[in-house]
Order: C-alpha cells, then structure tokens, then sequence
C-alpha cells in the first residue's frame, strides 16, 4: 500500500549509519485508535465516532504498518492494547487534550473572552471613573488584560491613530479626525486655592472674577491647561500667571504653597482639600463642565475583547457621571 494513503505517514532518513523513522501522525486516526482502546470493541468505536467498523480497522492497521509494531490484541473479554499500544494511548490523549485546550483558548480570543486591550487616557480621565468602569469590566472578563498609559489628550489621538492603542480617552475640544469619537462623561472644573484666600469661601465663582488674582497656569500641552488659555484669549482676559506647571499633582502643590489659585478637575481638587488645607470653588462658566470623549479606530478593525471594552465604557450606566 502506497504510504501517501496510510494513517500515520513515516518517512526513512538515514543518519551517522543508522536509520530515523520521521512519523507524520493523522489526529483522527489517533482519536479513533483511543476509541477503540476505551471502548474495547470496533462497533462501539464506529458508533461512538460514526464511521463503519472496516473503516476503523483499515485505518488502524495503516498506523501499526507506519509505526512497524502491533497496537491492539483481541481476547475474550475484548479489545485491548498491548504494551506498544498502551504506550501510544497515553501519548495521543496528551496531544488531543492540548489541542483541545488550544482549541478552547484561541475560541476565547475570538469571543473576546480573552485578550489584551491597549488604553490611553489624557489626565483627566484617569482621575474621573475610569478605574470603577475597569473593574467592573475586568469582573466579568477576568481573561483580558487590560494595559492603561496616561497621556495628554493630543498624544491620546496620536497614539490611537497610529495604531498604537486600540482605546483613547481625550479631551472633546482636541478634536481627532478620522477616528470614531463617541462621548465618554463629563469632568466639572473648579478653582482651586488655599484656605486663606478671598475666593476659598465663596460657594461658587466666575472665571471672570477669577482672573484678577495670580494663577498657577497648566502648560499648552494640558488639555485643560489649552482651554483654560483659549477662554482667557476670546474673552478678552489678562491671565496672571506666577508660572506654569505641566500637571494636576504640581498645580495643587503650588496652590498649597501660595503661589496663586488654579482651574482643575474637581476629582482632582476635592480628596485634597483638608490634607492639603485647599479650597475648592465651584465655576460657574459654561465651558467649566470639561467634556471627555473615546476614540477608536473603525470599531470593526478592533480586536473582540476590545470592542467589549469599548462597549462597557459607552453604555449609559458607565458613561454617564
């Protein structure tokens, strides 16, 4: 019989004088063998795997021809393997249950069940509700990891538009053409001073009275540090700024030393207050509600696990706040 046609295939090579015999398994072969061995009968075999008896032991004597040894004796009380048999019965349940399991793994990556997801966040996303919308995300997909880099809002775009993050959270005045923007939640903003200063006590304020006091400035590079600036420019403000800092952590210190008051989110002010002998007032202004939003490329482009993600972080229970 031609060995193209056997069930396990094998090859002679002839090596430093003696000779390697190379098999090239046929996995349904080693499935119906393993039936056959935990059946012990042909016909419970062939039923269980829904093929004919002949075809079964055709197949069979194909691979105890590939191997050169004899895999199965018949006695009275069945079926059984004999020690070379045996042998390959531990072998081949070994290599069916790993493709079982690759099996199972790869079908999780393609449900999204498993995977990685690539996030970035400008500042103030990380400090608004993200960390509880992950979790409860990880919660019910405890296969995904989840990698989170902080970023300002114009490297957040930069970074989803190359390809290198699947999920961006920025700031909704950046803009981020040619991506898929959808709304995220909203950040209010608020001025922050020490406890001693004229606005620490008033209940809320307007940017406009606030700009006759000296301000700690965020840099250009800061989303809200840019709107901050553009506010002051189309309303015709002075800004008086004693110097600028490039994040929130920086701005609080040098508002607690006394160096001038700040604008910042209010998750970013209000855990510091009393540590930090703050104050957190209320702006009034319209554009104080600072608006986030999510980009991504073309959802369908997104891997499973992330367009669950993205999904999680959109619904109106996780997206709103």
């Amino acid at each position: 019989m031609p060995q193209a046609k056997l069930g396990a295939r094998c090859a002679i090579v002839k090596r430093k004088g003696y000779c390697e015999r190379i098999l090239h398994f046929d996995l349904t072969t080693l499935k119906l063998f393993l039936a056959v061995v935990e059946e012990r009968a042909m016909a419970k075999a062939a039923e269980r795997e829904h093929i004919s008896p002949p075809a079964i032991s055709k197949r069979i004597s194909e691979l105890e021809s590939a191997l050169g040894v004899v895999l199965l004796e018949r006695q009275s009380t069945g079926i059984r393997p004999t020690a070379a048999g045996h042998a390959l019965a531990i072998e081949a349940r070994s290599v069916l249950h790993s493709l079982d399991h690759l099996q199972c793994k790869l079908g999780e990556f393609a449900s999204g069940q498993r995977g990685q997801v690539k996030v970035v966040s400008n500042p103030s996303g990380l400090v608004g509700p993200l960390p509880e919308h992950l979790k409860s995300f990880m919660l019910t997909h405890p296969l995904v990891s989840v990698r989170l880099d902080e970023r300002h809002s114009n490297e957040v775009v930069h970074a989803v538009a190359d390809g290198d993050a699947d999920i961006g959270i920025f700031a909704h005045h950046i803009g981020a053409e040619g991506l898929t923007i959808t709304p995220y939640h909203a950040v209010r903003l608020v001025l922050v001073t020490p406890k001693g200063h004229p606005l620490a006590k008033k209940r809320k304020a307007s940017f406009v009275n606030a700009v006759d006091h000296a301000f700690v400035g965020l840099t250009e590079i800061s989303a809200v540090g840019a709107l901050v600036l553009k506010v002051a420019a189309a309303q015709g403000l002075n800004l008086k700024c004693t110097l600028h800092v490039t994040g929130f952590e920086a701005l609080r210190r040098m508002v607690q030393a006394g160096l001038g008051i700040g604008v910042i989110p209010e998750f970013c002010a209000r855990p510091y207050t009393r540590v930090m002998n703050l104050s957190c007032v209320p702006l009034v202004d319209s554009w104080s509600e600072y608006k986030l939003d999510i980009c991504t490329r073309e959802p369908e482009t997104l891997s499973m696990s992330a367009r669950h993600l993205l999904k999680h972080l959109t619904r109106p229970s996780e997206s709103s706040g």
